[in-house]
């Protein structure tokens, strides 16, 4: 892997607004397995998704370098950016990647989000990826641990790594600082 690109998580409004606390891309273990990665010889980039409070697929997709994505390339979508990696490998059957990692797959099954969670989720992926592995933590809420399981009946062949006392994979909600030494192995190729 040469690469690796994320796709960050969906904060409420409160908080993307204030300046105290960090941008999603900046926030949580972010920054940590950038450095982890950079010293590893693998270029990783955390692009700002607009409007994360209220994600729209169609502005994060212009925003999301998918056009860089090759069969050297990592990707991880961690909650509501799950989702967003999901839908774009769904609908662009041309995508090829080394490796999908979804972390505490979330999914907008209340439509709050208009049409972010609608569409046919292609069990081809994983043809498409390489390696798919599911993360999810066995602390976060009922509707992301039923979503990582359906995720991995979708896709049996799928590693499927579920934490202790991670919570939402979020500093504060359980986790404890900005290390995820689990999620480094995994795009390392050592889990």
């Amino acid at each position: 892997m040469h690469t690796a690109l994320f796709a960050h998580g969906k904060p409420p409004r409160e908080r993307y607004e204030n300046p105290a606390i960090p941008r999603p891309h900046e926030a949580n273990w972010f920054p940590w397995i950038k450095r982890q990665l950079t010293l590893h010889g693998i270029e990783a980039d955390v692009p700002a998704l607009p409007q994360p409070y209220h994600p729209i697929f169609s502005d994060w997709k212009n925003t999301f370098p998918h056009h860089t994505i090759t069969t050297e390339t990592g990707l991880v979508g961690f909650s509501a950016g799950s989702e967003f990696l999901l839908r774009l490998l769904s609908e662009d059957t041309a995508i090829h990647a080394e490796q999908l990692v979804v972390v505490a797959p979330w999914k907008d099954h209340a439509d709050k989000y208009g049409d972010f969670s609608k569409y046919n989720l292609d069990h081809r992926i994983i043809e498409r990826v390489g390696k798919l592995t599911i993360i999810s933590a066995l602390d976060d809420s009922s509707a992301i641990q039923d979503n990582a399981h359906h995720l991995a009946e979708a896709w049996p062949d799928a590693n499927l790594l579920e934490l202790p006392d991670y919570g939402h994979f979020m500093i504060g909600n359980n986790m404890k600082n900005e290390e995820f030494p689990e999620l480094l192995s995994v795009l390392l190729g050592k889990q």
